[in-house]
């Protein structure tokens, strides 16, 4: 999403949960611990897990000089000696061998090319197709930032509840989705992909829609924060060749399709992208209907942060109860059963 703030804070939000989580899983359950990533994308997570457990003294002189250069730019990648012992492996999957490819690079270009295909695995193929992961190493799956929202709707959103609990369940494992709240489309998601059109396309709620299709890139001139209200943004138009066509072009929201997007949660661009933030309800729908009677939770992200995780969701699947003392201490979750 362009480095929205917002989009980033949500990130740095499951970022600190999930270190809780393995610190936790490490420290206090004892696990050697395989974390996997549903829809890894580029690799973020990936790329912070390896930072955090790869000491200096594995890598090669010139490797080491790269992973300590981007380090100083990353205090939270800093070296975690609990964490180097106990999680042992970083996998992930996702359908587009490009942006796994990029994924790759950010290894290399860190230092840390020699992890891949030894630590540091990726997949390419569908979240659909999940087979069971095992118990040793304790498998940890997540899907996070809102992939379960790209994932051809809400039939692939029930494939996806289906395929994480196979990943674990053979060996009492944990997993994480991750989504936004339909219920924060219009606090959120109007002001996110207007302020971000340059990466996935002018939504269909603004117009006129005269450079809304390829080969135009519309460049916002400024971000738009949570709880905007302004119906307007400003946008500067490149072609092709990068040039500029029209500088300071006005949009303006359609006040039905902004309804309709508020309503469905559905969010749509004059490009090929696709997205949706499902209700809190259809969370606990397919955990009943998918994940039933196993141990899970549904929490509302606000109940932990109220300023970063408030437009969004997890559900948890906990097959034998190994968070159950970390959430008894945060005292703010929903448990399904």
């Amino acid at each position: 999403m362009g480095g929205h703030p917002d989009v980033l804070a949500y990130e740095s939000f499951e970022e600190d949960l999930l270190d809780r989580v393995l610190l936790y899983l490490a420290r206090e359950r004892n696990k050697r611990l395989c974390l996997y990533d549903v829809g890894c994308g580029s690799g973020r997570l990936h790329l912070r897990y390896a930072m955090k457990t790869t000491s200096v003294a594995q890598l090669q002189p010139a490797d080491a000089q790269e992973l300590e250069r981007t380090r100083s730019k990353h205090p939270a990648f800093a070296y975690d000696p609990l964490l180097a012992g106990q999680l042992v492996s970083l996998g992930g999957i996702d359908f587009s061998a490009q942006m796994l490819e990029l994924a790759k690079g950010k290894f290399r270009n860190s230092g840390l090319g020699s992890l891949l295909d030894h630590k540091a695995f990726f997949d390419h193929g569908s979240a659909f197709n999940l087979q069971s992961m095992g118990h040793d190493p304790f498998p940890l799956v997540v899907s996070v930032c809102n992939s379960v929202g790209v994932m051809q709707g809400p039939t692939g959103a029930v494939e996806l509840f289906k395929a994480m609990r196979r990943a674990v369940e053979d060996g009492g494992g944990i997993a994480i989705i991750s989504g936004y709240r339909r219920e924060m489309v219009a606090a959120f998601a109007l002001g996110n992909y207007e302020s971000t059109m340059d990466v996935s396309g002018q939504p269909r709620w603004l117009t006129p829609d005269e450079y809304a299709a390829p080969p135009y890139v519309q460049l916002p001139r400024a971000y738009k924060r949570a709880h905007s209200a302004d119906n307007k943004v400003v946008v500067d138009i490149r072609g092709p060749d990068g040039t500029i066509v029209k500088k300071e072009h006005v949009l303006t929201r359609d006040e039905s399709a902004v309804r309709q997007t508020v309503e469905t949660g559905h969010i749509c661009t004059y490009t090929d992208y696709t997205s949706r933030w499902y209700a809190f309800d259809a969370f606990d729908t397919w955990i009943k209907e998918h994940w039933s009677p196993l141990t899970s939770y549904h929490i509302a992200g606000k109940d932990i942060d109220a300023l970063r995780g408030e437009p969004m969701q997890m559900a948890i699947l906990d097959i034998n109860g190994e968070l159950e003392g970390l959430f008894e201490r945060w005292g703010v979750f929903t448990r399904k059963e």
